[in-house]
């Protein structure tokens, strides 16, 4: 016996609706299922199943026009269930699959009229045959998709700060004296304090103040511990078996550690019964540091088996996990891509210099085409778009082109640096005279693996933001500050990078968003896939370009693939089995390949420092072996010919070495990269400013790019010429790194103010 769903609708509407997408759960199609709903007309539509589920689905349809007014429907007519039915015309739902589920059921005869709906329908029969007629409205609402809000215009806001920096909202309280009399207030409150706790108790108020100040150490220390408790708490089961077997095993090795340790003590102290008696005691300690553990890990445990309920339901729902809160999270692209304008440039902490007047010298501004008001980034974006065009690779025996490379680095390398950038617009070149070099992290990674050109795609490598924050961590090192300070500055520090790397994987998302719409939005597929395909060869085109196209295009179609099988297919089939194993081996063949090179790496290492080795012995080697020594060679000839050949073989084993060091880097890019795009697609994808039909066409995009990146990325692999990330010779990975520290090293004046 078969189920049928018959669905009759009639379009008062002017709007032609063209198929856009489906999904059945069970059941297949009877009508055309590619059929259009013409204006002014009634169109029938089928659906049957012969199987124990029913029929069960849902579809979509969108104007051919301008492709942003919506015809969804979803629909059951299960065996042993009522039937449920659900339309909407204009808009689509925010969910159409969780439509499928909560649906109002069908009752015989019953019309149907819902706000913002668009559309009012009447089941006319139930059983085995459900047939409902469904009247579109003839005014329709237009889907919008949301935008963020414009970022704020940096340099009107830097001007202003630059003539007056008590105006700035964001200024600190200690940077404006008047910024705000309750902040004076509790800053002079603060001293009073200090001076009553250090110069006695018998003041009045010591007391309270003491008793306030010890309430206040102690609420500290509870939110210390609560935010302990909420950043280790595990999502589900799985993850809190794997917290509380590190947290047993830590415990046992740290308690066997304390049994040792004890027993050396006591050794020390009193000989062997001094041993004896530091084993009793570490044994003692030992076993209540490992049953503590034991204890933490039993907590786990029992932890995340109470959470995988939520973790189901949140899954199911499209949410992800958040360590740092502790719990699950909607992702909303939209807001996070503002909350990204808002906080403006990754350069956090360092002062920004736009000129507002006239400059002693326009040589620099020109070379890179930017006016003397350009924000640090316009600078960078500047100076990587020039660069390109006289790159030495792109131009192989141009001298001109060569020397004017190198004169962008030295403009880039003075307008970068705010310090030297404003002593070159009041003094010209005569102000920078004196100088010494400081490398642009940044750029070196980016001109190393000619990631420039896939900055939006990959944003800027964590390597090249690591090195940032460590330079600028050392530099502040340089200062006089307590331990207290310093271990609060690296907190800033980690707190600061996990900032720029939330901010990198928003604006990959957000880009990859942008490159969509022609897909998702505008459905012009063709037109699409010539755009890609456009962008990819010429991304192929530098350095590292085939590896970082196969690379991207790989994680592509693995997070586009998992998404729509979760989706389209089930979440416990084995089709999505076969993706999430997919999945995981393409991520631990990045880690072996990383794992492997830096093993090599490490005999390389031990290589050049035998070498070293060996050049120093030979360097204080006096010749006085007693040999007889010609007349005509004298002992000094004799150490500086084997000085020669000592420094002869350190090179050797430098130039064999360079190759795999730069190999070693490439694996950490690609381990980066591997991690970042996986957070980019969750937030692309799981997205919930869009609806569930924009989300499903976004990864049938992202799948689309994948397979065009492997292929252009193959086919660039294959051309005469072409440079194999894993074959390096020692030449050309000596000209990658000159050319990229030539471009790199910033020129920081040292010249008077």
């Amino acid at each position: 016996m078969e189920n049928r769903v018959l669905i009759e609708v009639t379009n008062d509407s002017e709007h032609l609706f063209v198929f856009d997408g489906d999904w059945l759960r069970a059941g297949e199609w009877k009508s055309d299922r590619c059929q259009s709903i013409p204006p002014n007309s009634t169109t029938v539509l089928e659906f049957e199943s012969s199987h124990a589920r029913g029929v069960a689905g849902i579809a979509w349809w969108v104007d051919s026009d301008r492709r942003d007014v919506y015809l969804s429907i979803a629909f059951a007519n299960p065996r042993l269930e009522q039937a449920k039915f659900v339309c909407y015309a204009g808009l689509p739902p925010h969910d159409l699959k969780a439509e499928l589920d909560l649906a109002p059921k069908a009752i015989k005869d019953a019309e149907v009229a819902l706000d913002g709906h668009g559309c009012a329908w009447v089941t006319k029969g139930v059983g085995n045959l459900v047939a409902v007629k469904v009247v579109v409205f003839p005014q329709l609402e237009h889907y919008v998709p949301r935008v963020a809000p414009p970022p704020p215009v940096a340099a009107d806001s830097a001007a202003a700060n630059s003539t007056n920096p008590a105006a700035s909202p964001a200024a600190s309280p200690a940077a404006s004296p008047a910024a705000s009399p309750a902040a004076s207030s509790t800053a002079r409150s603060s001293d009073c304090t200090e001076l009553v706790s250090t110069n006695g108790t018998d003041r009045p108020g010591a007391a309270g103040t003491l008793a306030e100040q010890e309430a206040e150490d102690n609420d500290r220390a509870m939110e210390a511990m609560k935010g302990v408790w909420v950043k280790s708490r595990p999502k589900d089961a799985w993850d809190g078996l794997s917290r509380g077997f590190k947290a047993a095993g830590i415990g046992v090795v740290a308690g066997i550690g304390n049994v040792f340790a004890q027993t050396a003590v006591g050794y020390h102290q009193g000989g062997g019964l001094g041993s004896l008696r530091g084993a009793g005691t570490g044994l003692i300690q030992g076993a209540a540091i490992a049953v503590g553990g034991a204890g933490c890990g039993v907590a786990q445990v029992v932890r995340g088996f109470a959470n995988t309920p939520e973790a189901f339901r949140s899954r199911r729902d499209h949410r992800v996990w958040d360590q740092e809160l502790g719990q699950w999270v909607d992702i909303d692209l939209t807001s996070l891509e503002a909350q990204v304008n808002a906080e403006g440039s990754d350069d956090e902490g360092e002062e920004v210099t736009i000129s507002t007047g006239d400059v002693a010298d326009m040589e620099y501004y020109d070379l890179l085409k930017v006016s003397p008001s350009a924000t640090p980034a316009e600078v960078k974006k500047a100076y990587y778009r020039e660069a390109r065009q006289c790159h030495p690779d792109k131009n192989p025996g141009d001298e001109d082109a060569k020397v004017k490379f190198q004169k962008l680095a030295a403009a880039y390398q003075v307008l970068s640096d705010p310090s030297t950038r404003k002593k070159y617009d009041r003094d010209g070149k005569e102000g920078i005279q004196e100088v010494q070099h400081k490398m642009d992290p940044s750029v070196f990674f980016s001109l190393l693996f000619g990631s420039e050109k896939f900055l939006p795609w990959t944003g800027e490598l964590y390597v090249a933001m690591k090195t940032d924050q460590l330079t600028k961590h050392f530099e502040r090192e340089g200062d006089d500050l307590t331990g207290e300070e310093a271990v609060q500055h690296g907190e800033e520090v980690d707190k600061s990078l996990r900032r720029r790397q939330l901010r990198r994987e928003v604006r990959c998302a957000c880009h990859l968003r942008e490159k969509l719409d022609r897909f998702v939005n505008q459905r012009d597929k063709p037109g699409f896939q010539e755009q890609i395909r456009r962008e990819a060869v010429e991304l192929a085109t530098c350095q590292f370009g085939p590896d970082l196209l196969l690379t991207l295009g790989e994680i592509y179609q693995s997070r586009a693939g998992l998404y729509l099988t979760d989706e389209l297919v089930g979440r416990f089939s084995i089709t999505k089995r076969k993706a999430s194993i997919q999945h995981w081996g393409l991520t631990m063949r990045h880690s072996l390949n990383f794992y492997q090179n830096c093993a090599a790496s490490l005999m390389r290492v031990k290589k050049v420092h035998d070498a070293v080795r060996s050049a120093s012995s030979n360097s204080r080697s006096t010749g006085s072996d007693g040999e007889e020594v010609e007349p005509e060679r004298s002992t000094s000839e004799q150490q500086q010919e084997q000085q020669r050949l000592a420094d002869e073989a350190l090179c050797q084993a430098l130039d064999e070495a360079l190759p795999k060091f730069l190999q070693t880097a490439w694996a950490l890019v690609v381990t980066d990269i591997d991690h970042t795009i996986k957070e980019v697609g969750r937030k692309l994808l799981k997205d919930k400013s869009a609806c569930w039909q924009i989300r499903i066409r976004r990864a049938q995009g992202l799948l689309l790019i994948g397979q065009i990146f492997v292929e252009e990325g193959e086919k660039a692999q294959r051309a005469p010429g072409s440079q194999n990330s894993q074959i390096i010779s020692s030449e050309a990975a000596k000209a990658l790194l000159q050319e990229a520290l030539e471009a790199s090293v910033r020129e920081r004046s040292s010249a008077r103010d």
